[in-house]
């Protein structure tokens, strides 16, 4: 039986709406589960329009909380990141590298968004749009539309470089489940670097069980397995209790499968659930299916066998 380590990311400042920390907290206390660890979002930021909006606070943030994440990781606990919104991504998964830098990690990203934006491409100037970018070290500059100030460019730079005595992620070790949401800027990144992606439809097209064979086939190869949920995977007519919900989205019995399924291979070592924001809706039915999913999470990763 795998013993669980619960993970507060109380920051939701790399969002267009705010309040999805108090989905985290929300989780925990209907769970009456005690987190191990919390790590919570104070600072000011002086940058609070496009092109990278509190660029300063996030940097400051991850460099905070990096080195302590790191050393979670190394733990023989399983860590099931609960976060506010998916820029937070960026300083747990470059923590993730930092505890394993000599090792091949994966990534399954559960998403209506590639979240693939840099500062120099994004439309919104949210950095829950960057978060596999600045994990990937790319700038897409081919796609390039804003002209960043030297300030900015450096923030930038140092988000890239939370990790850096690791490899860090390559583009043939991440795949999108769910993806329906993005700009012209982002899927030119994913052809250029070949990232595999499906979207919920392709995946009804197909069959979910041939895509999740073609999903652990790929990554039956990597060391360590990550795999980010963000709510807004779900279909929007299901959940608006999400800054940026999409229609087309996955139903509850989708979601369910693809967890039982993904949460049982063998080199999973992360799970994290992302943008629940409780405060845009108060429908409960919605906080109570996101509490199922995450009940039903849990109790497949402590029957996990410790290798």
């Amino acid at each position: 039986m795998q013993t669980i380590n619960i993970i507060q990311i109380l920051s939701d400042t790399g969002a267009g709406k705010r309040g999805s920390h108090e989905g985290v907290k929300w989780l925990c206390e209907r769970h009456s589960i005690q987190p191990t660890a919390i790590f919570e979002n104070h600072s000011n930021s002086k940058y609070l329009t496009p092109p990278a909006k509190y660029i300063d606070n996030l940097t400051a943030f991850f460099q905070q909380f990096v080195p302590v994440l790191t050393q979670y990781y190394q733990r023989s606990e399983f860590p099931v990141i609960l976060t506010g919104d998916h820029s937070n991504a960026i300083g747990t998964l470059s923590a993730f590298c930092n505890a394993y830098p000599k090792k091949r990690i994966g990534v399954i990203w559960i998403d209506a968004h590639a979240d693939l934006h840099t500062p120099y491409t994004t439309p919104s100037g949210n950095i829950h749009g960057m978060s596999l970018a600045a994990i990937l070290r790319q700038d897409n500059l081919a796609q390039q539309i804003h002209t960043l100030t030297p300030e900015v460019a450096r923030y930038w730079q140092h988000l890239k470089q939370l990790a850096p005595t690791s490899q860090g992620i390559l583009p043939q070790d991440i795949c999108f489940l769910g993806l329906r949401d993005f700009e012209s800027q982002e899927i030119a990144l994913i052809q250029e670097l070949s990232i595999p992606y499906y979207s919920t439809q392709k995946m009804r097209e197909l069959g979910f069980e041939k895509v999740l064979a073609q999903v652990k086939q790929q990554f039956a190869d990597v060391d360590l397995l990550y795999v980010s949920f963000d709510i807004d995977a779900l279909d929007a007519g299901l959940i608006s209790a999400t800054g940026t919900p999409v229609s087309e989205g996955f139903t509850e019995a989708e979601m369910t499968m693809l967890l039982e399924q993904l949460l049982v291979l063998q080199n999973l070592s992360v799970f994290e659930i992302t943008e629940f924001n409780p405060t845009l809706s108060e429908n409960t039915e919605e906080y109570e299916m996101i509490y199922r999913l995450f009940t039903q999470s849990l109790a497949k990763i402590e029957k996990r066998q410790l290798n």
